[in-house]
C-alpha cells in the first residue's frame, strides 16, 4: 500500500466526510472501510463476491454430494 498520498477528503457512505492520506481507513463513525480510489473500491467489492460465490459453490456441491452419493433411498 502506498503511504502518503496528497491528502483528499472522501466522503464514506453514511456520510462522513475522511480526509485520507493512505490508500484505504476505516470509517470512525460506521466502521466501513473507504478508498482513497474509487477503482480499489469496486475491485474490493468484486472480490467479495467473487469469494462469496465460491463458498456458495462448495456448500451446493457438498450438500448434492451427500443427498446423491451418501443418503440411499428408503424404498
Amino acid at each position: 500500500m502506498e503511504k502518503n498520498l496528497e491528502p483528499k477528503t472522501v466522503t464514506c457512505r453514511c456520510g462522513n466526510p475522511i480526509v485520507m492520506t493512505e490508500e484505504s481507513d476505516w470509517c470512525t463513525k460506521c466502521v466501513r472501510k473507504v478508498y482513497y480510489h474509487e477503482k480499489e473500491q469496486r475491485s474490493h467489492r468484486w472480490d467479495n463476491m467473487y469469494i462469496f460465490g465460491v463458498i456458495v459453490v462448495v456448500i451446493t456441491f457438498l450438500a448434492y454430494v451427500f443427498l446423491e452419493l451418501i443418503v440411499t433411498p428408503a424404498v
